[in-house]
């Protein structure tokens, strides 16, 4: 009978010890949000691509209505820019505040320095409704690499 209680607190401590995954409450926010973000950019058959500088250039080109937003700090603007282009910086604690008072309907060019923050923007714009949305692989490093046309301040 003693070995028995023995063997039952073995069994109950190595059970206490193994590995156990605690889902996190930011983990299932994540499971839940995203399904539903990724259903609604579906039914609205909003456009978030991401093109290569020249395919970048001729849609904004064969767009004149399009808006081409600069997602760089001021700093980074100071050493060139797009030709045309508005900057609202995406590191600014108001970016949303600003990207919310954009027209919508209108079709959005979007670059950053190297396409990581102007794809975390485009997808934010997405989300917040906006319905044609382009960024531009590489951003502006790869745009200037191209050779293609920036204006210096």
């Amino acid at each position: 009978m003693n070995m028995n209680r023995t063997t039952l607190l073995i069994l109950l401590a190595l059970a206490g010890c193994s590995p156990e995954k605690k889902e996190t409450k930011t983990e299932t926010e994540a499971a839940t949000v995203a399904p539903q973000a990724t259903a609604a950019a579906l039914q609205s058959k909003a456009v978030n691509d991401v093109l290569e500088p020249a395919e970048f250039k001729k849609k904004l080109a064969a767009n004149p209505a399009a808006v081409l937003l600069d997602v760089r700090t001021p700093e980074e603007v100071a050493e060139g820019a797009l030709p045309g282009a508005v900057n609202i910086n995406f590191n600014a604690p108001d970016f949303k505040e600003k990207i919310a008072g954009l027209d919508k309907s209108k079709s959005y060019f979007v670059y950053c320095k190297v396409g990581g923050r102007s794809g975390k923007a485009a997808t934010l714009m997405n989300e917040s409704g906006f319905q044609e949305v382009h960024n531009l692989k590489g951003g502006y490093d790869a745009w200037v690499g191209q050779g293609l046309e920036v204006k210096k301040k």
